[in-house]
Formats: structure tokens, sequence, C-alpha cells
């Protein structure tokens, strides 16, 4: 799931599973002991679900029958329910004796008039449900089309816990079962699941359409979608694929149909198990979700992750390939195989994040996506110095907990880091025969962490006796956190360099204080030589690392995840020749420099230096980081003497690279380039560079004469470097363009350019476009990613419109809700109030059980503050120079 889903359901407790510590042997899956709250002494084979959904009622009418396996005679069955009301229920067709079903424990239990013998028995009943208006279990997603036809279609999102809402079940990943499922809904309406349709039968205006069975599978990938929706479709290698969008928006799905055949062949031959099913249909959801859910054989996207407009830029169509990428390895790790319990999530979410972007990378070579992935590396390591984070195998006691694992930096970003780190270490052949042997045994079952570091120690390590990959990942999977390696260069009279190594853990705050030790795979290069894979397992190694004379790096093509702190004379030598280190080098330099002056550890003048080495080279990822990194220096800035100056400095560092890029595309522009240039002119425009916004302006007016005279690429340039500065009337002119947009991929970079004005009276008129019906129902998510645009800027403005209008903000990210209020709100709005304020307030809003993310939170809040303060002088510090020359 590219953004996974939370469950708002109240919580028990499940039986306590202990923490697998990190000298302790790897757990394998066992189902008699797999971790859940549901007994496992009745077993669900095959379900056969009957529903009529009346969409019009929110009402769900269904008919269900179950094929069990009893491990032991019992008297009681239990199996979870959520707002459901049961009928007719009998086993091997006889009544049992009472039904308790409970909401508020999502369980029903079923007392049977004597005890049912071992083996297998039929379960049926007749139940009423309802039909959700939020993107939790069957809902109604309703929509308007860009012609201005008013819509609706019935979807499902069923992870992690949320199946049980739409037909009762054992709704835990460790219950495989075989689902047949039927529908009725109007004839006119197009349908969709799981396997193709078997049979179709119209009666006047309903019809009703039976799929084929699954195979055997988890609950929480059931599939059904129904509306007026249309497809384009193709064969391929024995596979039918078809992209499903509203009546009219088919088309958008051509570029989505294609790379689907491309992305398969690849997994087919990568996984050496071929995809299963018969048919492989990508569904574009008008709203309902912000990302995309992996269901077999049904995949559902927002239809901004999957259709492409003739709006749409080179971002869009990256986003449309590497999600998709993303959601087709869940196929393989998640559905063929599926983790036992949720605290092994990361075995779904952060193989199918880290295949995702080895298959964008393979197929686009030009887009550079590893460099462009560690931005999302660098996210992760920030929240993962934080003190309070948790492990990547985090244990989960709650359906919350279960939800609430759906961590973007730790479960999707860290994992795919420390994946890739492994996989460059086993060497790529070894580590793919280790996942083939994985997904050959465990085929239609489930797993724990164990079970893949089996199939990963038998394809073979890469340093022979003593060097396991367990006992490498385990360090790296089941305790928080990440080394900073130290690196203290000597050389000898005949300038070889001999290299000392030790390790602490990385913190933002408290460096020095924090426990841990990690296996860490080096990737170590002096100068322009061949990467020497190394080691680290202990304090004062020592290794020989080429000649003093040249650069040296221990984290080579960025590719560990891991900081790195060198001696101050290495650190003067990588700077002298920065130029002359490759991309990937210089790259880990600039993460790892200003984490170290973020730190306190460095002085913010070493990482500016390297910033200012760069010159004119053209790295789109390496520009990016710097100009995200002045970008936050000049916010700090804001309000102190020093904010002119600094932001001065700031203009004057790009704009040599801005005057070789220009303004316009050229033929030669690769992928790279075409952003680097929007990032730059971004950057010179926020900065007061009158040039820049001159330009801008010229090129403004001619978009509002003529929407064709700026293409989709370079409009959010212009448009927010001339909302930065708008005046009453170009602010009315800049809304006029975001109330004429053509589709939603216009009205999302529109909007978001309108958000960037400072004049404060301006601002309050586009708080209230924010919450204004302007904005149409499926894009429900849209409106709080406008609001944080503005509180950049607005602050106090934008806490005072969240405080007011928090629930239908948060509403159409349900049941994501709570964990964005406890983990992500804090660090949106930290500068609105003080940080004590800020919590007082979150704590009365979100229930008690999300204390730790909540901890996380405001860990980074407070964290923002004392780094604020800290820049101020820093920055001060290392201008001081520049402003005494002028």
């Amino acid at each position: 799931m590219r953004a996974g889903v939370l469950s708002l359901a109240l919580a028990l407790a499940f039986p306590a599973v202990p923490v697998l510590a990190r000298d302790a042997a790897p757990a394998i899956f066992n189902f008699a002991t797999a971790p859940g709250r549901l007994p496992k002494n009745v077993v669900p084979l095959e379900y056969s679900v009957a529903i009529t959904p009346d969409a019009a009622a929110r009402k769900i009418a269904g008919k269900e029958t179950i094929l069990l396996d009893f491990k032991d005679a019992t008297a009681t069955i239990q199996f979870n329910s959520l707002n459901q009301k049961l009928s007719n229920v009998l086993l091997d067709g006889k009544p049992v004796k009472s039904v308790d079903s409970s909401d508020d424990k999502q369980l029903t239990t079923l007392t049977l008039t004597a005890p049912a013998r071992k083996g297998r028995h039929t379960l049926s009943f007749d139940y009423t449900g309802q039909i959700e208006t939020k993107a939790v279990g069957l809902f109604a997603q309703q929509y308007k089309t860009p012609d201005g036809v008013q819509g609706e279609m019935l979807s499902t999102q069923f992870e992690a816990t949320d199946a049980r809402r739409m037909f009762p079940c054992w709704d835990e990943p460790a219950f495989r079962a075989v689902f047949k499922l039927s529908v009725t809904v109007p004839a006119k309406w197009a349908v969709y699941s799981n396997m193709p349709p078997a049979s179709r039968k119209v009666d006047g205006e309903l019809a009703t359409t039976s799929f084929g069975a699954t195979p055997k599978m988890a609950s929480y990938l059931v599939e059904f979608s129904a509306g007026d929706l249309a497809e384009i479709s193709a064969d391929h290698n024995g596979t039918h694929f078809n992209v499903v969008a509203v009546k009219g928006q088919e088309e958008g799905g051509r570029a989505a149909l294609a790379a689907a055949q491309q992305i398969l062949d690849d997994y087919n031959d990568y996984f050496g198990v071929k995809y299963p099913l018969p048919k492989l249909t990508s569904i574009a959801v008008p709203g309902g979700f912000s990302g995309a859910m992996e269901n077999w054989g049904a995949i559902t996207y927002n239809d901004q992750a999957l259709l492409i407009t003739p709006s749409s830029t080179l971002a869009n169509r990256q986003g449309v390939f590497s999600i998709q990428a993303h959601e087709m390895a869940h196929q393989w790790f998640g559905d063929l195989v599926t983790m036992g319990w949720w605290d092994d999530l990361w075995l779904n979410e952060s193989f199918a994040s880290w295949m995702a972007a080895r298959e964008t990378d393979l197929r686009n070579p030009s887009w550079h996506w590893w460099e462009r992935e560690d931005a999302t590396k660098e996210e992760a390591m920030t929240s993962d110095a934080q003190a309070s984070v948790h492990p990547i195998v985090q244990h989960v006691v709650n359906e919350l907990e279960a939800s609430s694992a759906f961590d973007p930096a730790i479960t999707y970003s860290k994992g795919q880091a420390v994946l890739r780190m492994l996989e460059n270490h086993m060497g790529p052949e070894r580590f793919r025969q280790g996942i083939r042997s994985y997904m050959k045994q465990h085929a239609y079952s489930n797993t724990l962490g164990g079970d893949l570091w089996r199939a990963l120690d038998t394809a073979g390590g890469k340093g022979g006796k003593g060097d396991k990959v367990s006992a490498i990942a385990t360090s790296w999977t089941t305790q928080p956190g990440f080394p900073l390696v130290s690196v203290a260069a000597t050389c000898g009279a005949d300038g070889k360099r001999t290299v000392t190594l030790t390790q602490q853990r990385f913190l933002l705050q408290g460096l020095g204080t924090g426990k841990g030790h990690w296996q860490v795979p080096l990737q170590v290069r002096s100068g322009s030589g061949a990467v020497k894979a190394v080691l680290l397992t202990g304090d004062g190694q020592k290794i020989e690392a080429g000649n003093c004379a040249e650069t040296l790096t221990v984290n080579a093509n960025a590719i560990g995840y891991y900081r790195v702190a060198y001696d101050q004379a290495t650190l003067a030598r990588n700077t002298r020749d920065f130029s002359k280190m490759t991309d990937g080098d210089r790259i880990a330099m600039l993460d790892d420099q200003w984490a170290l002056a973020e730190a306190g550890a460095a002085p913010l003048g070493s990482y500016l230096a390297l910033a200012s080495a760069m010159g004119t080279v053209q790295n789109q990822r390496s520009w990016e980081q710097i100009t995200g990194v002045l970008a936050t220096i000049e916010s700090y800035e804001r309000g102190a003497p020093g904010h002119d100056a600094f932001s001065s400095y700031a203009r004057d560092l790009i704009k040599p690279l801005s005057r070789q890029l220009g303004w316009d595309a050229r033929a030669d522009d690769t992928p790279g380039v075409v952003k680097l240039r929007r990032a730059v002119l971004t950057g010179l425009g926020a900065w007061g560079d009158a040039e820049v916004i001159a330009e801008a302006r010229k090129r403004f007016a001619g978009f509002v004469a003529d929407r064709g005279s700026i293409a989709a690429e370079d409009q959010a340039t212009v448009l927010t470097i001339v909302a930065l500065g708008a005046t009453p009337a170009e602010f009315e002119q800049l809304h006029a363009i975001a109330r004429g947009a053509k589709n939603e991929t216009e009205v999302r970079r529109y909007y978001q350019a309108l958000m960037a004005v400072r004049d404060p009276a301006l601002a309050r008129q586009a708080v209230a476009i924010v919450m204004s019906d302007e904005i149409p129902k499926q894009a429900g998510t849209v409106r709080l990613g406008l609001l944080a645009r503005l509180t950049d800027q607005h602050p106090q403005l934008a806490w005072s419109s969240f405080t007011t209008n928090a629930d239908a903000l948060l509403a159409p990210f349900e049941p994501f809700g709570p964990l964005y209020l406890a983990q992500y709100v804090p660090e949106l709005f930290w500068r609105a109030l003080p940080p004590d304020e800020l919590e007082a307030w979150i704590k009365q809003k979100v229930p008690a059980e999300l204390a730790p993310q909540l901890a996380r939170g405001m860990e980074s809040a407070r964290f923002k503050h004392t780094e604020q303060a800290m820049m101020r002088k820093a920055a001060d510090a290392a201008i001081a120079p520049r402003v005494a020359a002028n």
C-alpha cells in the first residue's frame, strides 16, 4: 500500500508477543503460534459472499457461507465483524444457540447447541451492514467530472483491518482462504473484483455478477468496485491487463496500461514465480484515499496516481510509474507471500518500496531514480535520528497499532534503504537467489522476518564465515536508529592512508548519549578508484584506504544507511576536490555534513563550503538538497537581523547555475535538468531575486492572456514566484486561473501556487478558498496540503484554520486521521504556538494508544524550535566575513 489505511476502531489487547532481541534467532512463521486476537481452533477455508449494496441508503444486504476446519471439537466460533447484524445463523444447516456481535470488540461469538466435532463444517448466515462514506470497508465515493457531471462509485479499502466492515470474516493476515464474491448492483454499472467474472445474470434493472474463486489469500486483499466505469485493455504474455476509470477518463490510463505489462514481465523474471492470476486490473478511484492499495489482481489507485492527462508533468508521469511498480511488487511481497502479523509489515512495504525503486531505475535510467530516492532516505534518517523512534520491526498489539504501523519514514523508506544496502553487500544475483527461494518456499502462505533471513543466508553472504546476512540485517531491523561512522585517517611516509573507524548512534539531539551497535556494510572509495566493501563490526577497526592526496568516501554512491564524520584533514581534502567526486559521493557528503551541522557536531560553514564547491555542476539531487537547506535556513532567519544578508548569500550561491540553465527548455535537457531548472528558479524567486521575479511576472502576463504560453512543466514555477509577491489584482488573476482548471491535475497545481502568497490579507482569502466548494469532493485530500503550504509564511493563520476545521480536513484521510494528528500535525504547525500548548491541544484529540506517535511528533516540533535558534547564530557566523567585506 502506497499510503496505508489506519483503523479508527476501538482496540482490545491481543496476547502479548515478545519483541525480538537482536541476539536471538529471528522467528519463523508458525500458524498455531502466530500473533492475533482470534483463536486458531476454527479456521476458514473458503468464503462464498453475496452482497447487494444499496448505495443511496448506504446499506449492504449480504449472504455468506464459509467452509470451516475445526482443529478441535468446540462449542464456540469467533470471528471479526463491525456494524453488522447477523440472522439465520446455521452450522451444518442447524441453528446455533446464540449470536453475540460487539462493535466495540469488533467480534462476533457464536455459541453452538453442542460442541462440533473436529473436521470440516459449513457456517452460513444472512447479514446487514453499512456502506461507508470514508475509505474504509465498502465505501461510496462521490466525484465531479471535468465537464461538471456529478457521480458516485463504490469501491473497497480493507487494509489493515476493514474487510470486516463489508462482510464478517477472520480478518487477520494469517487466516488465508479462498474467496468467491457475488454482487448485485444496477445493470448499467460495470463491476470489478480480484478475479474475472464467472457469470452474469440480469434481472430487470439489476444484475448479479459472480466472480471466479481467488487463490488462498488474506481477507484484507479482497476487492470490489462498481459504477459508471469504462476500461482500456490489452493481453500480454498470458495475462489480461485493464485500466478502469470513470467513463470518459479511461484513455488517461494508456501510459499505465503499457507500464503494467513491462513491469510484470520484469517481476515474473526476477521472482522466478510467475504472477498466478489470469488478469491484472488497475482501478482509478476519484478520491477516497491518497495513494493506492495492492488488492490481488485488482489494484485500486487514487486516480491522480494512475491517470495521465495533457496537463501532466514529468513528475506526474514518474509518480504513476513508481507507484505502479510499488503496488505490483506487492502482488508477490504481501499477496503471494503475506507477513504473518503486523509486526512484520515491513516484509510487505519495505520490499515493495525497494523493488519499485529498483524497477523504476531499471526501466528509466535517465531519471537517475536512486539519486531521487536519496530524498526519501534523508526523510527516514531525519525521523530515525529521534530518541523516540521505533525500529523497522515494531510490536503491534491491537487494531489501532496495526494501522499506525504504516509509517512512511521507517516502514517504507528506512526499510527500502536498508534492503538496498543489504542487496549491495550480498551482490544483486545472490540476493535475488535468496528472494526466489523465499517466494517458492512460502507461496500462498505467511512469513516472519526469520523466514526471509534463512532464505538469504542460504543464498550466501559476501564475506565468508561469520558474515551471515541475518546477523547483519537484524541489527538494522530490530533496533531503532542508525550509526554515525567516524573516520580518522593517518598518513604513512609513502602517502598511504590508514583509516580508523568507530561508530555511535546518530541523534539530532543528544549525540553521544544513544545506545546501539550495528554491523555496517561500508562502501569505501579513494579518489576515482574502485569501491571497496568493508563490514564494520567493531570500534577501532582499521582499514587501508588509498592515498592521502586523494578524496575519500566511506559511503560511495550514497548507498549506505548511515552518517559519516570525517576528520578535519580528510574533510578539507574532500571539500577542495569536491567537484571531482562522483555525483553519488557528493550527495552523501552534502547529506551528512548538513545533518552534522543540524546536530551541532560540525560548523554550518563546513556544509556551506561543500555547497559552494559545487560550482555549476548540473546534478539534480545535489542542488535540490542544497536549495532545500538554504530554504530552511532562510525561513529560520525571517524576522531576524541576518535575514536579508543570508537571502543575498543564497541568491549568489545558485545564481551562476541559474544563468547557465536559463528559463527555457533545450533539446538536450535530461529529466534531471528539467527539474533542476525549476528548483533553482523557484529558490531565487523565493529569496527575492529581482531579475527572476521580473521574468516570472512577464511570463505570467502572457499566461493570463494565453493558457498555452507556458508549458505544464514550468507553470508551477512561474505561478509560485508571482504568488509570493502578488498584488490583490494578481491574486485575483491567479484565483481565476485556478477556478478555470480543466482537470484535477491542474486543480492541484494552480491552487497550490495560490497558497504561496505572503500578503496577510490575501492569505486570509486563500484560507477561505481552501475550505470552499471550489475544491472538488474527490480532491478532499488536497485541502490539508494547501493549508500546509500556508504554514511557512502564515503559521498562526494556518493553525487557526486547522483547529476550526480539523475534522473536515482530516476526514478524507480516515482512518489515518488520529495518526496524522498525533505525529504529523506537530511537525507541520510547530511555528504556530509554544510546544507545550500544541501538545496539550493534540492530547485532547487523539486516543491514549497514540502516545508514542505524539511523542515523536512533539520531539520533532521541539527540535525545530531549538534548530531555529541555533541556525540563526550559525548562519550569521558563517557569512559574517562576506557581510564585513560588503
